[in-house]
């Protein structure tokens, strides 16, 4: 048996960073917040915490926010709680492996939901096209790896062409993540893709801006096949635009997922916290 594992997943986003409590590497600027005059009732009131906006009010580095979470979910959590673990998630930023995928964030019943619960998609960087269009070898290369416990190895999930999913002659997954692939656009979502399908695809030399993209009443999936049609040319690293899909945090299935028991620490470009750390 083999099991799924997105790149985003297990290659990009969870940057994990071990930290022993107490030892050196502890700053005392983290000690300060961890006062030990702290009383009975306000170590209580902290038992039950989900969010640690001391991380951006006081500057940390994502590092120090992670030590801060971490100390406190082994001293003030108690039961399944302890089991919580913190995650250092970096900016997306055109080095990182598989920077050529739009991230399509999923509502529980495989539509889309977007950044802003909008439906509207975006791409984060300049599309750098070299004009010419992609093969079928360039759509196959989608953000999906296989691992097979047997061997322990790591073998990329080959994807479907377009023109074999528009054709219904292939069957291989369009996109990576985590999504149903028996979902089906609202009428309305059907008949944008319809619409999209007719125009003809881009494939122009030079760099340029992809998106936004109206995907609001369709799946995920939809909204994959709607853009690999626009965006039909190879980039400077010989990259065709891939999918990635994922359900959004809050709802159902993504705590079906169990990524509930985290506490994501989004990283700026300098090293520091983004926004407040919070539970799921």
């Amino acid at each position: 048996m083999k099991f799924l594992l997105s790149l985003f997943t297990a290659a990009i986003l969870p940057f994990m960073v071990s930290a022993r409590i107490g030892d050196e590497r502890y700053s005392e600027r983290l000690k300060a917040l961890l006062r030990d005059d702290m009383t009975h009732h306000e170590r209580m009131m902290v038992i039950k915490k989900f969010t640690w906006p001391e991380c951006v009010t006081e500057h940390l580095t994502s590092i120090e926010c992670k030590e801060l979470i971490d100390y406190e979910i082994l001293t003030l959590n108690t039961g399944v709680d302890v089991t919580m673990r913190s995650v250092i998630i970096p900016k997306r930023a055109e080095d990182q492996m598989w920077y050529n995928s739009v991230v399509i964030p999923l509502e529980d019943n495989d539509l889309v939901a977007g950044r802003d619960n909008n439906g509207i998609i975006y791409y984060d960087f300049v599309w750098h096209s070299t004009g010419f269009p992609a093969t079928e070898e360039h759509d196959a290369y989608i953000p999906m790896v296989e691992v097979d416990p047997e061997t322990l190895q790591t073998v990329h999930v080959s994807g479907a062409s377009l023109e074999g999913v528009l054709a219904g002659t292939d069957s291989r997954p369009i996109a990576g993540g985590n999504y149903d692939p028996s979902a089906q656009s609202t009428i309305e979502g059907q008949e944008k893709l319809a619409k999209a399908l007719e125009a003809e695809s881009v494939v122009e030399e030079g760099d340029r801006i992809l998106g936004p993209w109206d995907c609001s009443g369709m799946t995920g999936i939809d909204c994959c096949l709607m853009i690999k049609h626009e965006v039909r040319d190879i980039d400077h690293q010989n990259n065709a635009i891939q999918c990635y899909l994922d359900y959004k945090p809050g709802t159902l299935k993504y705590y079906e997922q169990q990524y509930a028991s985290r506490v994501r620490i989004f990283e700026t470009h300098d090293g520091h916290v983004a926004e407040t750390p919070v539970v799921g």
